[in-house]
C-alpha cells in the first residue's frame, strides 16, 4: 500500500471484525455502545462505519463534550440532524432568514421538516425543548423514509447534566423504531455504569462493543506492505514498531509518521530500526507534560504508583509489592475502572509505560 505521509492519519487499520459487527448491529437496528480507553480509534471506527452506510441512512454525530448546557445539547443536536440532509448552521440560517431557508425546498415533508425544526428552536419552556428536540430525530427520518443513525460521541459526558436529564433521553428513545443509536465513550466505568447498572435507565438499552488495541495479523501485514512516499519499513523496524506500540492505534500512526520523518531526514531509502527509536524518543519527549500529570493522578494515591508501575514493568511483580491482597485488588479494580488498565491488566498506554520505566 502506497501512502502519502499525511494518509495514515484517516486510515483504520485491523479493525475489519470490529467494521463487520458494528454493521450487523446496525442491520439489525440494535442499538451499539463502542468503549475503549482513549486513542484507541472508537470515533475513527465509528466513522469509518458511517461513512459506508451513508448512502442508506441519514447519517447524525452529536459529540456530548461540546456542550455546556442541556439548552446547548439540543442545539447542537438540532443542527446535526439538519447536517444529514446538507443544511449546516441550521439554528443561524432560521434565525437570519427562515423564509430563504424554506425557498431551498420544495417539497412538503421537506417544507414541514424546516418548519418542524424552527418551532423547536422557538421553545422557552426547556422540558419541552428536551422532549420536541429528542423526538425529532424519529418524526424526521420518517419525514424522508428513510432510517437514520445518530452516533453519540463521549455519552459518558452526559452524566454532568444530571440522572433526570438521562431518564428523559431514555425514554424518548426507547420509543423510536426508525433511528438507530450508537454511542461512544472512553470512561469505562462511567460507560458500564450507565449502560450494565440496572439501577440507571440505560439498563440493556444497547449492546456493549469494548475494542482493544489492533488485531496483530493484519496489522502486521498492513506494514509490511505499507509505503509512505516510497519508503517501506525494514523487518526489524516493524518489529519494533509493534515493541513499542503493542500495536495501540494511536501510537502506531504516530511512531510510522515520525519514523518516516527521521529516515526522510537522514536521506535514507528506507524506515530502519534506528529511525523508529529516534521516533520514540521524540514521542516521548513531546508528551511529557501529559505523562506527568497522569502519573500525579495515579500516585495521588498510597500505593497505586507503585502498583500500576508494577503492571507496566517486565521485572516487578505485584506479588512482591508489601501490601495486603484485598488493597491490591482493590487498586487493580480502580486502574481498570480509570481505563489505565485492560480487562487482562495490561497497561492501555504503551508509552506511558515506556516513559515510566525509564
Amino acid at each position: 500500500m502506497k501512502l502519502n505521509a499525511g494518509g495514515l492519519s484517516s486510515l483504520v487499520i485491523g479493525r475489519e471484525k470490529e467494521i463487520q459487527t458494528l454493521k450487523a448491529y446496525i442491520g439489525f437496528s440494535q442499538h451499539t455502545v463502542i468503549t475503549a480507553p482513549r486513542r484507541y480509534g472508537k470515533t475513527t471506527l465509528a466513522n469509518k462505519v458511517l461513512d459506508e452506510l451513508k448512502d442508506q441512512y441519514l447519517i447524525v454525530k452529536l459529540d456530548i463534550f461540546e456542550a455546556t448546557s442541556i439548552e446547548e445539547v439540543c442545539d447542537i443536536y438540532l443542527n446535526a440532524i439538519y447536517k444529514s440532509i446538507g443544511i449546516t448552521n441550521f439554528l443561524h440560517n432560521a434565525k437570519e432568514s427562515i423564509f430563504n431557508l424554506l425557498n431551498k425546498f420544495t417539497l412538503s415533508y421537506e417544507v414541514e421538516g424546516i418548519k418542524i425544526g424552527y418551532e423547536i428552536s422557538k421553545e422557552s419552556d426547556l422540558n419541552k425543548k428536551i422532549e420536541k428536540t429528542f423526538s425529532f430525530a424519529n418524526s424526521f427520518a420518517k419525514l424522508f423514509s428513510k432510517k437514520m443513525i445518530v452516533f453519540i460521541d463521549e455519552f459518558g459526558d452526559i452524566e454532568k447534566f444530571g440522572k433526570d436529564f438521562i431518564k428523559k433521553l431514555r425514554s424518548y428513545m426507547q420509543t423510536h423504531e426508525s433511528v438507530v443509536y450508537l454511542f461512544a465513550g472512553s470512561q469505562t466505568s462511567v460507560i458500564n455504569d450507565i449502560f450494565l447498572n440496572k439501577e440507571n435507565a440505560f439498563f440493556n438499552f444497547a449492546s456493549l462493543m469494548n475494542i482493544d488495541v489492533l488485531e496483530y495479523e493484519s496489522s502486521n501485514r498492513f506494514l509490511k506492505e505499507l509505503k509512505v512516499e516510497e519508503k517501506a519499513l525494514s523487518e526489524n523496524a516493524i518489529k519494533r514498531v509493534y515493541e513499542v506500540t503493542k500495536f495501540h492505534p494511536f501510537y502506531l500512526v504516530k511512531t510510522i509518521q515520525e519514523g518516516y520523518i527521521k529516515a526522510l531526514f537522514s536521506s535514507s531509502k528506507i524506515i530502519e530500526k534506528e529511525h523508529i527509536n529516534q521516533a520514540v524518543e521524540k514521542i516521548l519527549d513531546d508528551n511529557n507534560a501529559y505523562f506527568e500529570s497522569i502519573w500525579q493522578q495515579i500516585n495521588h494515591k498510597k500505593y497505586k504508583g507503585a502498583i500500576f508501575k508494577a503492571y507496566c514493568s517486565k521485572d516487578m511483580e505485584i506479588k512482591n509489592l508489601q501490601m495486603s491482597s484485598s488493597y491490591k485488588s482493590q487498586l487493580t479494580k480502580e486502574l481498570r475502572s480509570e481505563s489505565l488498565l485492560s480487562n487482562d491488566n495490561k497497561p492501555t498506554d504503551p508509552y506511558l509505560s515506556i516513559w515510566l520505566n525509564g
